[in-house]
């Protein structure tokens, strides 16, 4: 049953006009009539007993999740890179192995952005980033996609030719090819 608490409300009005609410009678105050306050009765939470509960199912030991250590070791942190064409390959540690099994891989990311599909190889070659400051991370993900274990982020800087040191434009496509290093 619902339960609900109401107290009386009066009101007065002073000399200079002022209004008060109080709960409080007093011989110039009147009391002010409220409509009940609506309630709401919860329905009941079902309660399972334990026995009804499914069993966690065991995974084989094959495809069990590891404990995956990944770092990236190239480029290093705060590395400045000096390139013309804003090319930067990227390489990444991986220990274990990735779990071919279980279809783990690794996905990299430039800025925050997925960059190509999730693959077994761990470098990425990256063409064409514009110059300025970037973030690499890198991720192993699982087959349908959910990342497992994520590297620390990596900042560096690529630095270019600008259009008037070459007359060629710098452009803003980041274009990427991989490399298979466990196919």
């Amino acid at each position: 049953m619902p339960f609900s608490l109401q107290a009386d409300i009066y009101r007065s009005i002073d000399r200079d006009g002022n209004v008060t609410f109080t709960d409080e009678p007093n011989n110039k105050a009147e009391l002010i009539e409220l409509e009940e306050l609506p309630t709401y009765e919860a329905a009941p939470i079902p309660v399972l007993p334990v026995e009804a509960m499914p069993e966690p199912v065991e995974e084989d030991n094959d495809l069990k999740k590891p404990k995956y250590k990944i770092s990236i070791t190239s480029p290093e942190q705060n590395q400045s890179i000096w390139t013309g064409g804003g090319v930067l390959t990227a390489s990444v540690s991986v220990q274990p192995e990735l779990n071919v099994n279980r279809a783990d891989k690794v996905q990299f990311k430039l800025d925050g952005k997925k960059v190509g599909e999730p693959q077994t190889g761990l470098s990425y070659t990256f063409q064409n980033i514009e110059r300025g400051s970037h973030i690499l991370t890198v991720s192993v993900v699982n087959k349908k996609g959910k990342v497992i274990k994520a590297s620390k982020s990596v900042l560096f800087h690529m630095h270019r030719n600008s259009v008037a040191q070459n007359g060629q434009s710098t452009g803003s496509l980041v274009t990427a090819s991989n490399k298979n290093s466990l196919d």
